[in-house]
Formats: structure tokens, sequence, C-alpha cells
């Protein structure tokens, strides 16, 4: 078992490599955040885009509604030219009178397209107005989406820089760590994360904050061994 002083020493050295650990955790952490906050600003994006697909396919279905139309009144009024040039070729009452009442009804029919055409085009205006509105949202959020990402790139360069910075500071820190106990707490820093010690609290494990057997918190002060926690299983010490 490690001398008291070492033990001390061991214990010293390990908080001060785990508060550099828990800076490379929080800073991991914080980096790993960034692809799901870039996907979230991608998602909003197609959401805008998708509107604006969306405004011009109801645009174009308008234009190509009316363009039906245009080709309706065209073929009817070609057919009334028709007849009545037909007119003047028939020398009988009743066959005039019939082509005529025909020449009406299709006359009928191209005033009621008149007025559908006119319907559209007020629809084609507001679906135009639409689409100008949906563009105009879109082109809003895709400068705030490319702001938002070169702060996150701002945010992760900072990130790289401070972690090289902590790497170094880590590596100083393992100095005079034996490597049996470097082993044990870079196995329980694996497993739990963040800190793989846990400070002693009046009988409470700082961490988990589980209540501690008696036995356990004597164990601990004695400083003659590392003293895991039955709960977490973190290296247990007493802040003296």
């Amino acid at each position: 078992m490690p001398a008291e002083n070492n033990y001390k020493e061991q214990i010293g050295k390990l908080i001060g490599l785990q508060q550099v650990d828990s800076k490379i955790y929080d800073l991991a952490s914080e980096k790993e955040s960034f692809p799901e906050r870039l996907s979230v600003f991608d998602q909003t994006l197609d959401q805008k885009k998708a509107g604006v697909k969306n405004s011009e396919e109801a645009l174009k279905q308008l234009q190509v509604k009316k363009n039906e139309k245009d080709v309706d009144m065209q073929a009817k009024e070609e057919k009334i030219k028709k007849l009545q040039s037909n007119l003047y070729q028939i020398k009988n009452n009743k066959e005039y009178q019939a082509i005529q009442q025909e020449i009406d009804s299709i006359k009928a029919d191209v005033s009621l397209i008149e007025e559908d055409i006119i319907a559209l085009f007020d629809k084609i205006e507001q679906a135009q107005e639409a689409m100008a509105h949906e563009k105009h949202i879109f082109d809003e959020e895709k400068k705030k989406v490319e702001t938002e990402k070169e702060k996150i790139k701002s945010e992760e360069k900072k990130i790289d820089s401070e972690l090289a910075e902590l790497k170094a500071e880590r590596d100083k820190a393992l100095e005079g760590v034996s490597d049996e106990i470097l082993k044990r707490y870079d196995a329980i820093l694996k497993n739990k994360g963040r800190t793989a010690l846990a400070k002693l609290t009046g009988g409470i494990c700082g961490e988990c904050h589980m209540s501690l057997r008696s036995q356990v918190i004597n164990d601990v002060k004695l400083r003659k061994n590392l003293i895991f926690c039955e709960n977490c299983a973190r290296i247990l010490y007493d802040e003296d």
C-alpha cells in the first residue's frame, strides 16, 4: 500500500488531472453538438425552400390552367368564325337558325371562359405575390443560417485551439502519476465521462450523492489506498 504522503501526492495529481479532463470533456461535448446544430439549421432552410417550391408549383398549376382556358377559348372562337362563314352559304331558314343557336351557345361558353380567365389572372397575381414572399423568407433565413454556420465554425476553431492547449496541459499533469493508478483512473473516466474522482462530503459521495458506509468513510480518511464509491465506482478523496 502506498504511504500516506505518496497517497496524498497521487490524489493531488489526480485532482489536477481531473480538472484538465473535465475541461476537455466539456469542450469536446460542446464540439460534438455542432453537427446537430448545423443539421437543425439545414432542416429549417429546407422547410423554407419547400415553401418556395410549393408556391412555385401552385403558380405553375394556375398558369397551366389559364393556358388551357386560352386554348379552349381560341378553339371556340375559331369555331364561331367558321360557323359564321357558313351562314352566308345557307339558304334554308331552319338550318340558318340552328347554326345561329349553336353560335350563340358557343359565345355563351366563351363568355364563361373569359370570366374564368379573369379570375385566374387574379389568382395568378396572388400566387406570384405569395411566391415572392416565400422567396424573401427563404433568402432571409439563408442569410441567417450562413451567419450562424460561420459562428459555429469560429467556435469550433476556438475549441480546437483550446483542446490542443489542454492536451499539452494534460501531458504535464500526468507527470508523477503512477502507471497503476493512472490505469484505474482512465478506466473510470472512460466509463463515467467527465469525472473519475469524487470528493467525500459529509459522508456522501460528491458525484452520485449516495450515503457511504462508515467503514468506507474511515478508509478514505486513512489515506492508505485508493477507495472507491460502492455506488458509482469513482475514486473517493476527502478535502483535507
